[in-house]
């Protein structure tokens, strides 16, 4: 209902996985830049603004604090060493699945 007071995420970034969060020209304008992990490394980040230049500053501040913590406390999966057996897809997961070929394929439909 219209009425219920719910909240939905359209997107979502963890801060762990942030390459940067810093200031745009120092935060003059109350601009700031979060700039995530990427593939190839040249995501131009994400520009937020905040209504003053303080809040930007405590902002970048707070972000980055929580950011440190965080990745203290709880490394990424792509930290962690990967072994990987003959059996599994990963050291810890289900037996590999044996891939059939087209022909091998069963059919959708009996």
């Amino acid at each position: 209902p219209l009425e219920a007071n719910v909240a939905r995420i359209i997107n979502m970034l963890d801060i762990r996985k942030t390459k940067e969060i810093k200031l745009v020209d120092e935060g003059a304008s109350g601009l700031f830049c979060i700039v995530p992990v990427s593939t190839d490394g040249n995501h131009p980040g994400y520009l937020m603004r905040a209504d003053t230049q303080a809040q930007a500053q405590e902002w970048v501040h707070g972000l980055n604090r929580v950011r440190e913590q965080e990745i203290s406390k709880t490394p990424l999966e792509t930290d962690r060493p990967v072994t990987q057996t003959a059996n599994s897809c990963c050291s810890c997961c289900f037996p590999k699945r044996q891939r059939r070929g087209p022909a091998e394929r069963e059919p959708l439909v009996k």
